[in-house]
């Protein structure tokens, strides 16, 4: 892909984040986000066929971003409770630091309309089949205990949305706060929790 159109895709994504955080997917018009983002409407369909594609690639750019930390931790010698730190402040650093596109994300991943649930939940699958992988790697490396990874995968993964819903409810001070303290907090409990009898690493 050429990199002016990568840039002015990323324009669009970015206006489309602000609008659709602030008045709703559904309340947001292409108008609006041509304003928002400086160009001229006709060139969102130049670069977006409807506004639903461009919440999938806001969706898709996210998760692709995230699977590249799995990526890059999955086979590396770093001991799993440190792999598991990682991943949650990588997580949490996000929505500490994008508060437009985290209010996005919890907004629509809870209430996506019907043509934009079934691709959601394929992107969540992937997501879930590589803490799966990781979860796996710890058991064949002796570190985690047995136990059933997707089932495992599914748990950690509602248990950090969770936690994601509750803090953004909160005003900044409040918000900044959990988000801050989240991923040492989580790490340990889960480590805590799948750490196989008699394993000397601790969190």
């Amino acid at each position: 892909m050429a990199a002016n159109q990568e840039e002015k895709q990323d324009l669009i994504r970015q206006a489309a984040i602000r609008m659709f955080s602030r008045k709703g997917f559904y309340n947001t018009r292409a108008e609006e986000i041509a304003r928002e983002a400086g160009i001229a409407v006709g060139t969102i369909y130049n670069y977006f066929a409807s506004k639903e594609e461009i919440l999938l690639s806001i969706f898709k750019k996210e998760f692709e971003q995230r699977m590249q930390v799995f990526r890059d931790l999955l086979g590396s010698d770093l001991p799993v409770p440190q792999k598991i730190g990682k991943i949650l402040q990588d997580h949490f650093s996000r929505l500490s630091e994008h508060g437009d596109l985290a209010a996005l994300l919890i907004q629509e991943r809870f209430n996506p309309g019907a043509g934009f649930r079934t691709k959601l939940l394929d992107l969540y699958k992937g997501m879930i089949a590589r803490i799966e992988e990781l979860i796996q790697e710890g058991i064949e490396k002796g570190w985690v205990r047995a136990c059933h990874p997707r089932i495992i995968a599914y748990a950690l993964l509602g248990v950090v949305e969770s936690l994601s819903v509750y803090a953004l409810t909160y005003p900044e001070e409040a918000k900044q706060g959990i988000l801050a303290d989240a991923p040492a907090e989580l790490a340990g409990l889960i480590w805590n929790g799948l750490h196989k009898e008699g394993t000397n690493e601790a969190y």
